[in-house]
């Protein structure tokens, strides 16, 4: 019993552990725009760090978010 609540624990830290890495190593976010159904979906980078941040990277890691920003009427 104890070596399960011991593997349960483990793997909750290490998921805390995960998400605060990709946290802090994101530079910015992915907006998807998808208001207008005729065009499609419009991409949108907001970057929260300096371009030469991302630069210097090899890989980088995004937020995305995926709201619509036009109403319709």
């Amino acid at each position: 019993m104890n070596l399960i609540v011991m593997f349960l624990i483990g793997i909750l830290v290490g998921c805390v552990v995960t998400l605060s890495i990709f946290r802090m190593r994101s530079v910015g976010s992915l907006r998807i725009d998808t208001s207008d159904p005729d065009d499609g979906p419009y991409l949108f980078l907001e970057l929260s760090k300096d371009v030469s941040v991302v630069y210097q990277k090899r890989y980088v890691t995004f937020k995305v978010n995926t709201k619509s920003f036009i109403p319709h009427e």
